[in-house]
C-alpha cells in the first residue's frame, strides 16, 4: 500500500515550531505553577485566545469545583487561592530566620493547605518520623506545629484529631538526587490514599521545605526547643475548573482527539503535553495549505483538562462530543529528555477491552521519528494499560485513547522548571502528535488497512512470544504438562480474541462508504492470526506430548465467580464518593490499573471468573483475589450490580 509516514512526519516537521512550543510552554507554567484556581481560570483565558488568533474554534466548559459534584465516580475539588505563605524559625536565633517563602517557591505550600489566622502561628515544633510514631507520641502534637520528613497526608487526618496546629514536611521524591528541591504536595484530602480537598475534609495549614533545610531544622532539633511561625494566607470557595478545548472542523461529523492535563506546577509536567497539543492543532490548521497532504475527513479536536476530575467531568458534560470521537492521544511529560534527567518515554497501550489499531500508529511514529531525532532518547514500548487522561479507554464511553508519557527525576518537584525544558525533544512530539491525529483525521480504507496490516504483525510477535514462554515451561522436568498446555491453550485464545477485536474495531476508523471491501479484508486478517494460533497450539500440543487438562479455577472468588458485574459509573473508580475510600490489603482503587481494567471488561455480559482471567493474561501478573476484593466492595456501595449467573459463550 502506498502509505508513506516518513513524508508526513517530514511535512510537520516543517510546519511545527520549536520556539512556538517553547512560548506556549512557558506561557502555560507561568500561570499554572501557582496551582491556584485563579491561575487555571487565567491560563484557560490566554490558552483560548491563542487558539482563536489561529484561527480555530477555541471554547472553555466550566466544571463545578465545588467539591461535591460527582462525574463518574470522581468528586470534584473544592475551588483554592493563596496569595501568600511564609515559615521563619521564631527560636533559637539563626541567621535567616525565613526558611519558606511562596513568593519565591509556590511549592513551599501544599494545595489546599488551610489558612492561619492573619498574624499567622507561632509554636513550638515535634519532630514525627512517620505515621508509627505518630501513634506513639500523639499526646505531644496538641498546639504544636509537627515537622516530618514523611509524605503528611498520610496521617493527616490523625493530626487534625490530635490538635496539631500546622505540618512542615521535607518530603521529596528523589530528595537524595535533588536536596534543594521542595515535592509539590497536590493533594490534601484526609483520607491517607485520597487526593483532591473536598468540602467534608478537615482544612489544615502545610508548608514544605527542601531536604536541605530539613537537615538543618533537624539539627536544630537535637539542640533543644525550636519555635517556628507560620503565615498561610489562603482560601476555599465553589468555582470553576476550565476546561479549553480547541477544534478544527473536517468534512464528516467524527473527530480525532487530543487531550492532556494542564492545571499543574511543572513546565514539564505538564506544560510541555500541553504544548504538544496546541501546537499540534496550529501546525494542522496550517497543514490545509499544503496540496501534498490530504484534506480532513473528520474533526481534531484538542482539550487541556484538569488530570482525571476534568477529564471524567468533561466526558460526563459533553455526551455529543463523545459520540463524536472515534479515537484519541494522551500526551504526559514530554518535554525533557536529556541524560540528566534519566527520563524514560512510555507507550501505554489501550485497554484490552477497548484494543484499536490507533497503538499501532503511534508505535510507528515514536520508532521512526525519534530514532531520527532523538536518537539516544530511552523508550520503552507496547507497556500495558495505565491511567492518567485516558480513560475515554472506557468502553462505556467508548473512545480508544493511545498514551505517552515519561516520568523523570524532577517529576512533581520545585526542579521541574523552564529552564530544563529541551526545544528539540517539544518538536519531535509535536510532529509525531500532528502526524497522527492528522492520518486519522484524513484516513481512508487504505490507511487504516495500512495499520491493520502492520497490527497483525504485533499481534504476531505477542503470540510467538507467548508459545515461547510456555515451550519453555513444557521442557521442565517438573511440569504438570496437561494443566501447562491447558493455560497456554487459554492464554494464546485471549491474544487472538484481542487481535480479533482489534482488527474488526479498525472498521470504526473507516469511511462508511469504503467499509464493505475493508470488512472483508479485516476478516482475511482475522483468519490469518485464528491459523496462526491453531499452528502454535498443535506445536505445544505436540511439544507436550498429551492433551491440555483443564483450567485450574481462580482462588478465593468462589461466592462471585459466576456472576457477571455491570459497573454503574462511566470511566474509573475512586471511591470518592464513599467514606471508605481504599480497602485494607486491597489498596486504593485511583490508580490500580488492573482494576480499572477489569471495570471496563464489567458490562453484565463476562462473569467474574472470565473478567480476572482476562486482566491477569493483559497486565501479566493474577491479581484476582485483591481484584476481588474490589468488586464485593463496590458491589455491596452501589457502584456495580450483579446479573443472574449464566454461561457464557
Amino acid at each position: 500500500m502506498a502509505v508513506d509516514l516518513q513524508a508526513r512526519l517530514k511535512a510537520f516537521a516543517k510546519l511545527v515550531s520549536e520556539k512556538s512550543l517553547v512560548d506556549l510552554v512557558g506561557t502555560i507554567w507561568k500561570n499554572d505553577r501557582q496551582f491556584t484556581y485563579p491561575a487555571f481560570a487565567r491560563t484557560a483565558e490566554i490558552v483560548r485566545s491563542k487558539i482563536q488568533n489561529w484561527g480555530i474554534e477555541g471554547e472553555i466548559c466550566h466544571l463545578p469545583a465545588d467539591g461535591k459534584t460527582m462525574y463518574g465516580d470522581w468528586k470534584m475539588p473544592l475551588a483554592w487561592d493563596c496569595t501568600s505563605a511564609t515559615l521563619e524559625i521564631v527560636s533559637p536565633r539563626v541567621k535567616n530566620r525565613v526558611i519558606a517563602d511562596r513568593k519565591d517557591r509556590p511549592t513551599h505550600t501544599i494545595m489546599w493547605c488551610g489558612p492561619t489566622p492573619p498574624e499567622g502561628i507561632t509554636a513550638d515544633v515535634v519532630r514525627i518520623e512517620d505515621r508509627k510514631e505518630l501513634r506513639k507520641k500523639l499526646s505531644a502534637v496538641k498546639n504544636k506545629i509537627v515537622y516530618t520528613p514523611s509524605h503528611p497526608m498520610e496521617f493527616k487526618a490523625i493530626l487534625v484529631k490530635a490538635g496539631a496546629l500546622a505540618v512542615v514536611t521535607s518530603y521529596c521524591r528523589n530528595r537524595e538526587l535533588l536536596p534543594e528541591a521542595t515535592f509539590w504536595f497536590n493533594g490534601w484530602s484526609d483520607n491517607p490514599t485520597g487526593w483532591a480537598f473536598h468540602a467534608d475534609d478537615t482544612p489544615l495549614p502545610g508548608m514544605a521545605i527542601s531536604g536541605t533545610t530539613g537537615a538543618e531544622l533537624d539539627a536544630l532539633l537535637k539542640h533543644g526547643r525550636v519555635t517556628l511561625k507560620m503565615t498561610v494566607a489562603s482560601r476555599y470557595f465553589e468555582g470553576t475548573l476550565p476546561i479549553v478545548s480547541g477544534f478544527i472542523p473536517g468534512s464528516g461529523k467524527d473527530e480525532i482527539l487530543a487531550i492532556g492535563h494542564a492545571m499543574e506546577q511543572g513546565a514539564n509536567d505538564n506544560a510541555s503535553g500541553c504544548a504538544v497539543i496546541l501546537e499540534s492543532l496550529r501546525a494542522i490548521k496550517s497543514s490545509s495549505k499544503l496540496k501534498a497532504l490530504p484534506p480532513l475527513k473528520r474533526g481534531v479536536r484538542g482539550v487541556l483538562t484538569n488530570e482525571c476530575y476534568g477529564t471524567i467531568g468533561y466526558a460526563a458534560k459533553n455526551p455529543e462530543i463523545m459520540l463524536r470521537l472515534v479515537a484519541a492521544l494522551n500526551w504526559d511529560t514530554v518535554g525533557r529528555y536529556q541524560e540528566s534527567a534519566t527520563a524514560i518515554f512510555r507507550q501505554h497501550r489501550c485497554a484490552d477491552a477497548s484494543a484499536s489499531v490507533i497503538d499501532t500508529l503511534i508505535g510507528m511514529l515514536m520508532d521512526s521519528w525519534l530514532h531520527k531525532t532523538l536518537p539516544f532518547a530511552k523508550t520503552r514500548r507496547d507497556m500495558a494499560f495505565a491511567l492518567t487522561d485516558n480513560a475515554y479507554n472506557d468502553p462505556d464511553i467508548g473512545v480508544p485513547c493511545a498514551y505517552v508519557d515519561s516520568q523523570d527525576r524532577f517529576w512533581h518537584t520545585s526542579a521541574d522548571t523552564l529552564d530544563t525544558i529541551h526545544g528539540p525533544t517539544l518538536h519531535a512530539f509535536a510532529v509525531i502528535s500532528a502526524t497522527y491525529l492528522h492520518f486519522l483525521a484524513s484516513a481512508g480504507a487504505e490507511e487504516i488497512l495500512f495499520l491493520a496490516d502492520h497490527t497483525l504483525r504485533e499481534y504476531g510477535k505477542r503470540i510467538d512470544a507467548t508459545t515461547s514462554t510456555y515451550a519453555v515451561q513444557l521442557r521442565e522436568k517438573s511440569a504438570n504438562k496437561p494443566q501447562v498446555l491447558a493455560k497456554a491453550f487459554d492464554h494464546l485464545d485471549y491474544i487472538l480474541l484481542i487481535c480479533s477485536r482489534t482488527l474488526r474495531a479498525a472498521l470504526m476508523l473507516i469511511p462508511k462508504s469504503e467499509q464493505h471491501d475493508a470488512d472483508m479484508e479485516l476478516n482475511r486478517l482475522i483468519g490469518h492470526a485464528r491459523n496462526r494460533v491453531k499452528l502454535e497450539q498443535q506445536h505445544l500440543k505436540s511439544l507436550a506430548g498429551c492433551a491440555p487438562g483443564e483450567l485450574k479455577p481462580v482462588r478465593g472468588i468462589s461466592d462471585i465467580a459466576k456472576l457477571r458485574p455491570r459497573k454503574k459509573f462511566i470511566g474509573t473508580p475512586s471511591y470518592e464518593g464513599l467514606k471508605q475510600r481504599s480497602l485494607p490489603g486491597a489498596g486504593s482503587p485511583t490508580w490500580n490499573a488492573p482494576l480499572q481494567c477489569a471495570m471496563f471488561w464489567a458490562r453484565g455480559e463476562l462473569t467474574v471468573a472470565e473478567i480476572l482471567r482476562r486482566v491477569a493474561y493483559e497486565h501479566g501478573r493474577d491479581l484476582s483475589e485483591l481484584l476481588a476484593e474490589h468488586f464485593r466492595y463496590m458491589a455491596k456501595h452501589g457502584l456495580l450490580e450483579w446479573k443472574e449467573e449464566r454461561s457464557t459463550p
